[in-house]
C-alpha cells in the first residue's frame, strides 16, 4: 500500500541540462575563488569587456516561478 505523497505524483519532471559556465579558456582557482586565462595567469574578471554571469537567465522555472500556469 505504498502510495506517493500527492504533490509529487502530480509534480512536472524536467529533464536535468548539462551547461558549461566555465568562460572560455579559462579554468577556475580555487585558492583565489575566481577564473583565471588558461595561457596568461590573468584574471578573468579583471578582462574589459568581459560578458557578465550567466547562471540567473538559465534557471529552471519551477514552482512558484510559474503561478500564471
Amino acid at each position: 500500500m505504498s502510495r506517493e505523497h500527492p504533490l509529487l505524483e502530480r509534480a512536472h519532471m524536467y529533464p536535468r541540462r548539462v551547461v558549461d559556465l566555465a568562460p572560455a579558456g579559462c579554468v577556475y582557482d580555487e585558492d583565489v575563488g575566481a577564473w583565471r586565462f588558461i595561457k596568461t595567469g590573468e584574471l578573468w574578471v579583471e578582462t574589459p569587456g568581459r560578458e557578465g554571469p550567466r547562471t540567473k537567465k538559465q534557471d529552471i522555472e519551477t514552482g512558484e516561478d510559474q503561478k500564471g500556469e
